[in-house]
């Protein structure tokens, strides 16, 4: 192994905060983190670290389903990602609107009381979009307990018996951050929103029908079929 990499995890161990390892070893900190990840220090490294920078913040699952709770899950299923590679336990959320990544990164801090572990803005050759991400295995485990996949591609993300017998705020709210993530809205008034996953824009539409809203299913080939849900509102 690398000598840094070794000396990394050594003094991970003995209780030394990323930011003095990353200074001590003229280091990126970004670098330290991903090497001390999963690292358990040794008692002695804990109650040195605890002295110094205070107790190591626990991360409390609140069962409650709050609308911020219901956000997120919706925010992930649709633009984001909750995926493990290797030890490493990701949440992510991808989206153009900074105003969209804003609120994701203040409902994590309300449900889960944390910050976000990297925040990046992107840039592609039209356009510019934001990436934030966050590293737990408490969060990870959580957030599978509400849906087995986030992945709306795969035949297994079908709606859960919590959604389907959710009431009508957490209905509303779901259904919002569908069309906000995946909606766009034409010069006319119509609204559309597309996804590959039938159950689950099936269970969309008949929502907008409980609410009132006039709207339509339509199918359409895109790399595999796709189904758009369009509300007139006009």
């Amino acid at each position: 192994m690398n000598p840094k990499i070794n000396s990394i995890k050594e003094l991970r161990r003995t209780g030394l905060s990323l930011r003095k390892i990353s200074k001590q070893l003229s280091t990126p900190l970004s670098t330290v983190r991903r090497y001390c990840l999963g690292l358990e220090m040794t008692k002695e490294g804990k109650l040195k670290y605890n002295q110094t920078n205070g107790i190591i913040k626990q991360i409390k699952v609140n069962p409650r389903l709050s609308v911020e709770k219901v956000r997120i899950i919706a925010n992930l299923l649709f633009d984001g990602a909750v995926y493990k590679a290797n030890y490493h336990y990701s949440i992510m959320y991808v989206n153009g609107s900074r105003k969209l990544v804003n609120q994701f990164r203040d409902d994590m801090k309300t449900v889960y009381g944390i910050g976000p572990s990297s925040f990046e803005i992107c840039q592609s050759k039209t356009s510019t979009y934001f990436r934030i991400k966050y590293l737990s295995k408490i969060i990870y485990e959580d957030l599978l307990t509400y849906f087995d996949t986030y992945s709306t591609s795969k035949h297994t993300c079908v709606m859960p018996n919590w959604l389907l017998n959710a009431n009508e705020n957490i209905r509303i709210t779901f259904l919002q951050a569908f069309f906000a993530n995946e909606g766009s809205i034409s010069k006319s008034g119509k609204i559309s929103a597309d996804l590959k996953n039938k159950q689950i824009i099936t269970w969309l539409s008949d929502n907008c029908n409980l609410l009132g809203l006039n709207n339509y299913i339509s199918r359409y080939y895109k790399q595999g079929w796709a189904y758009k849900l369009s509300l007139n509102i006009s």
